[in-house]
């Protein structure tokens, strides 16, 4: 894949593993991966966050939310046509340690190196603004599902966005066009969910 100056950039996996040997200090800030990633812009913030939830482990109850709220500022960016996304500087200064970031990533490289090979730049119309705009529009709506304690609602949301994510970073509309397929799917897997328990406290209560 090019960069607008016409060289080649770096694949996902790539540029995350580069990050890891290129950084010498103790800690890795939110900073040091924009600035590192910058090419791969929206898909990068998106990807991250998503990843860490769809890794299988102990429910934590509000741990979505942070994240939640992540993606909502990232699709209403989307949304309303931003090219490049912006960051507070605040936000900029979070950081990890780089033996965190190293366990990180060998969770998650396996898996996107796997996805990366069905991936490639397929232009259409998903790729362009339009596309980008309707692209976060479902973010956000996934986001406020996200950030709702609904045992089993996360992992498919986490799962659509991942794929999402990456269909921006490569600009592949055929994976942009699976991730909202799937975000259909995770929208309608929690709102069965949703419903499912309130007919159930509606029973508990002799309502229904």
């Amino acid at each position: 894949m090019t960069s607008a100056g016409g060289e080649t950039r770096a694949r996902i996996s790539e540029a995350l593993a580069l990050i890891l040997v290129s950084h010498t200090a103790a800690r890795i800030t939110v900073g040091d991966l924009l600035d590192a990633l910058a090419d791969h812009g929206f898909g990068l913030l998106i990807l991250v966050p998503a990843l860490l939830n769809a890794i299988p482990g102990p429910h934590i109850p509000g741990f979505s939310l942070p994240f939640a709220i992540a993606f909502v500022v990232l699709g209403a960016q989307l949304a309303l046509g931003w090219s490049s996304p912006w960051v507070p500087r605040r936000v900029r200064r979070w950081s990890l340690t780089s033996s965190g970031f190293s366990r990180f990533l060998s969770h998650v490289l396996p898996i996107v190196r796997r996805i990366e090979a069905w991936l490639r730049p397929r232009p259409s119309w998903l790729t362009e603004r339009a596309g980008a705009r309707l692209i976060g529009v479902v973010i956000v709506l996934e986001s406020i599902v996200l950030a709702l304690p609904i045992p089993f609602g996360n992992a498919p949301i986490a799962y659509a966005l991942v794929i999402l994510a990456l269909g921006l970073m490569e600009e592949d509309s055929r994976a942009l066009r699976v991730g909202l397929a799937l975000s259909l799917l995770a929208l309608a897997w929690n709102a069965a969910l949703i419903a499912g328990g309130v007919l159930a406290i509606l029973e508990l209560l002799g309502y229904a």
